[in-house]
């Protein structure tokens, strides 16, 4: 396998820890020859060229914003933690000098993670998207006030949802919103959606798991003399306002996204450590 000489660097200004480590892994890569982008992800705009691969620094939120827009060229994302939880981070800080020389030939495993595709329709016509989510797309009421929805699967008719909204999940997302939703948890290369009520206002409403080869359709309710008074948003990062009548469609994005871990890597001991999961 050919050696990793190009590399996007996304970093979190917004984390002092983030800037210092940053700047320490582009002083060396470069020393190794490699060639260094970085992207701000807290800029308004993300420009860059296609690179061997992507090194995110920061927290969940730094790789959920280099996910959607790497997406496209297929490249890789090695995460490395220097925020909070780092949950979806490949290595820590700590660890980035001893497992350079893997990642720089291309000793690192590949972890499929499948994204949402997701558009709003309006009158028949696309008015948003469709764009990437790697965790969830969040529909949610913009007022204090429980609304209704209609959700089909395919071309079925699911159900209808009246509460605070809907969390449409990945695999991946599971382990975000929809776990504090009383989602399950799921494995990351099920190729899977979960659709989980926000706070339903009946005890029969549970989190269900669909498979992703059907696409699920959203149609948001009316409200008399309300127009505007919900909001769709994607990894919590990008969000349209949405009218009723508005209809969801999501789908499975047509590419998954390479994740690199170590070898020894186990999304297992990522639970136990990260999330105390089976702690007493």
């Amino acid at each position: 396998m050919k050696r990793i000489k190009s590399v996007v660097l996304f970093y979190n200004s917004k984390r002092n820890k983030a800037i210092t480590f940053a700047a320490a892994i582009e002083r060396l890569l470069k020393s190794r020859g490699v060639g260094v982008s970085k992207v701000c992800v807290n800029e308004p705009v993300c420009k860059f060229d296609k690179a061997d691969a992507a090194i995110t620094v920061g927290g969940d939120g730094t790789v959920l914003y280099a996910a959607r827009h790497v997406i496209k060229y297929g490249m890789p994302v090695l995460g490395i933690n220097a925020g909070g939880l780092g949950f979806l981070s490949g290595i820590e800080r700590s660890g980035f000098k001893k497992h350079l020389p893997a990642f720089l030939n291309n000793g690192f495993s590949k972890v499929k993670r499948q994204l949402l595709s997701v558009e709003v329709r309006r009158q028949g016509k696309k008015v948003f998207g469709p764009y990437p989510a790697l965790n969830d797309c969040v529909i949610r009421s913009a007022e204090a006030r429980a609304f209704s929805l209609r959700a089909y699967f395919g071309r079925q008719f699911l159900s209808e949802y009246f509460g605070d909204g809907l969390i449409i999940s990945t695999p991946t997302g599971s382990t975000a919103y929809n776990l504090a939703a009383s989602g399950p948890i799921v494995l990351p290369y099920l190729e899977v959606f979960l659709l989980s009520p926000v706070c339903p206002h009946t005890l029969s409403h549970r989190p269900i798991v669909l498979s992703s080869m059907e696409g699920i359709t959203i149609v948001i309710g009316k409200r008399p003399g309300h127009d505007h008074w919900a909001s769709l948003f994607l990894d919590g990062q990008e969000s349209s306002v949405l009218e009723a009548g508005d209809k969801i469609v999501i789908r499975k994005y047509p590419k998954n996204l390479e994740m690199l871990v170590p070898q020894d890597f186990s999304y297992f001991d990522i639970l136990r450590k990260k999330l105390r999961w089976g702690k007493r």
